[in-house]
């Protein structure tokens, strides 16, 4: 089974001269690229387009991490960053870390980011296929976002940008972190099987994923829908995270999410 792109699926990527794009789309200089414009557009949606009034409207993943940095007295004003980037620097900084520790070439094969893009939406494909059937004609949120009306106040790039963030952050968080970590802990530390820990990573995550998002409606009552759509798309997440990496988990999730927010009614 293949090797997730936290445990360095980009292992000889960086030999020969060919162009291989399943193993430059691992790599964390391509995932810096490809990712970098989702997480400044979400930085200036922090700024410009996701305020409301004295809040700023943003997912609880994002939420979570900022609050994980003040937990353990990380002071943003000490990095001269607000401390709503704070997640923001720790991934650039992850995967800056990750291309230092693997030693990696100091290259990125700029052709390889469109395809990511192509791959991302056609990954979010079935997804979308499914959040139909299930929703019944409308689309089905992935992402542990605002509230629905404070979605539909948001504008057509304040609803993108939302998209972009959850996109990255709940995928930072369940897959990245929780995911890979727990497989890291089964595989190398438990030495179980390595297709048993993925099974067990997998499952903990979706799990987790699903909890982690509103599912009652207003009356208490638990909403199986959206219950089973959320383990769904949380199974596909983290297939894509560990066939495809980290950075195209992030892609098709905010793929994903920006059309069912931009098509929102």
């Amino acid at each position: 089974m293949r090797r997730p792109a936290v445990r360095g699926a980009a292992h000889g990527a960086g030999s020969g001269l060919a162009f291989n794009y399943a193993e430059r789309s691992n790599c964390p200089l391509e995932i810096f690229a490809f990712l970098a414009p989702l997480v400044a557009f979400y930085e200036l949606g922090l700024v410009f387009w996701l305020r409301k009034d004295e809040h700023i409207l943003t997912n609880r993943a994002h939420g979570g991490f900022v609050d994980f940095f003040r937990l353990f007295g990380v002071r943003a004003e000490d990095l001269h960053v607000s401390t709503m980037s704070l997640p923001s620097l720790a991934l650039i900084l992850t995967l800056f870390i990750w291309q230092l520790v693997a030693r990696l070439p100091w290259k990125i094969r700029w052709r390889t980011i469109p395809y990511m893009w192509l791959e991302s939406f056609a990954l979010s494909a079935p997804l979308l296929v499914v959040a139909l059937v299930i929703g019944r004609a409308r689309l089905m949120m992935s992402s542990g976002q605002i509230g629905e009306e404070s979605i539909r106040s948001l504008d057509f790039v304040g609803r993108a940008s939302m998209a972009a963030g959850a996109g990255i952050y709940e995928e930072l968080l369940f897959r990245m972190a929780l995911m890979g970590g727990l497989h890291m802990l089964l595989f190398d530390v438990a030495k179980i099987s390595e297709q048993t820990a993925w099974g067990i990573a997998l499952f903990v995550s979706a799990l987790l994923f699903t909890v982690y998002h509103p599912i009652r409606d207003s009356s208490g009552a638990l909403q199986w829908g959206h219950v089973i759509f959320l383990l769904l798309a949380s199974a596909w997440f983290g297939l894509v995270f560990q066939l495809r990496g980290f950075g195209l988990a992030a892609g098709t999730h905010s793929a994903y999410d920006a059309t069912a927010l931009l098509l929102m009614g």
